[in-house]
């Protein structure tokens, strides 16, 4: 849980859409939910991180924008300090984010204190859910956008794939018998 709001997990996603083109806090909930569909992203939290955001001088309303019928809006833009702290966000996480961690991997360095039977079904689950999220971000994988301006969902694709194969590879050795396996009570 972040400490402040700005420290949450969806700002820089937040400010990096805001670097693109300014934006209302609706837009920019609809737009977090197409490009991240696993995010699930929230109208209200995003309304609340924007109010935070402006409180921290990052974001600054622009305009309001109104269509037809529906109410009108506070479109919000970086300010500069919002565009410094952007661009100091995405160096440091860059240089310093941890390499994907996971329970996942915990778990892993115990698959043999399952019945060497019950393994393979448990890790064919994991390759379907693997399955479902590289094509969940197929979809959201927009073609006619820059790579640049999607280059993490290439990254994660990549790693989602790495995984998938050598988890495939993982139940074949299982099966084949390849992969000893510890007596009960062993891992």
């Amino acid at each position: 849980m972040p400490l402040t709001a700005v420290d949450n997990p969806l700002t820089l996603r937040l400010l990096g859409l805001l670097v693109e083109q300014p934006m209302h806090p609706y837009a920019l909930a609809a737009a977090l939910n197409e490009r991240y569909p696993y995010l699930n992203a929230k109208s209200g939290s995003v309304y609340t991180l924007v109010r935070s955001l402006e409180a921290a001088g990052w974001v600054a309303p622009t305009g309001v924008e109104q269509m037809g019928n529906r109410p009108a809006r506070t479109v919000y833009a970086l300010t500069e300090q919002g565009w410094d702290v952007f661009r100091d966000r995405v160096r440091r996480q860059i240089r310093e984010a941890k390499v994907a961690t996971s329970a996942f991997v915990d778990a892993l360095a115990y698959l043999g204190a399952l019945d060497r039977a019950e393994a393979p079904h448990v890790l064919r689950g994991r390759l379907e859910s693997l399955r479902e999220r590289i094509a969940e971000l197929e979809r959201a994988n927009d073609p006619g956008l820059p790579e640049i301006i999607m280059i993490e969902v290439g990254f994660v694709l990549h790693q989602l794939r790495s995984e998938a194969e050598w988890i495939s590879a993982l139940i074949a050795r299982i099966d084949d018998g390849e992969l000893a396996w510890p007596a009960k009570g062993q891992t």
